[in-house]
């Protein structure tokens, strides 16, 4: 048995040496250069270094496998108008602002108006309960009088429990939702759960 350990143990060193000189030879393959750099202002003694040229193209491409292309699957929005708008018909839709909230969670929908009359008019915001609107949903309006979204006016809503839930940013016209429902001459907003 001692005879058995006796002869490994050169038979192991052996092969580690070649290891490491295979790994020697391996990172030969990398260029690489060593520079160090001076303290000094005296710079122009310094001798100038060429970085290495990169490998081939044929090098590279053995080097580095193909990877395979992914396309992303987009979200199918989940309402979206019948059919695409004509730009200049969405530009000229103005109406009231009708919102639902069927989800389980307290919600504060918020409007950034791109039309403002006064430019020291704030952002306006409603906060909804959960389930609140139901299927008809709740008219909103300022307290400065009727609300009219405009095309470019921007929605956004959040959960207020601490869920970190985010719907939006919606932009009146560009995007899916708000709907326009051209037969009570308003948007409709329903946040999805």
């Amino acid at each position: 048995m001692k005879k058995i350990n006796f002869l490994l143990y050169p038979v192991f060193i052996v092969i580690s040496l070649l290891g490491l000189g295979f790994a020697g030879i391996g990172l030969g393959l990398f260029p690489f250069t060593v520079s160090i750099e001076s303290q000094s202002a005296d710079t122009a003694s310094l001798p100038v270094i060429n970085p290495p040229s990169p490998p081939p193209a044929e090098t590279m491409k053995k080097l580095i496998p193909a990877l395979p292309k992914v396309t992303p699957a987009l979200p199918t929005p989940t309402a979206s108008p019948a059919k695409n708008p004509e730009p200049v018909a969405v530009g000229t839709r103005q109406g009231n602002l009708r919102v639902s909230n069927p989800t389980e969670h307290p919600v504060r929908v918020a409007l950034l108006s791109r039309h403002q009359e006064k430019t020291d008019t704030e952002p306006a915001h409603w906060d909804f309960s959960p389930m609140e609107g139901g299927s008809q949903g709740l008219m909103l309006s300022l307290p400065q009088g009727g609300l009219k979204l405009k095309k470019g006016d921007i929605l956004v809503a959040f959960a207020q429990d601490g869920s970190r839930l985010y719907w939006g940013p919606y932009v009146v016209g560009e995007t899916p939702a708000p709907i326009w429902n051209p037969q009570k001459a308003e948007w409709q907003l329903v946040l999805q759960p």
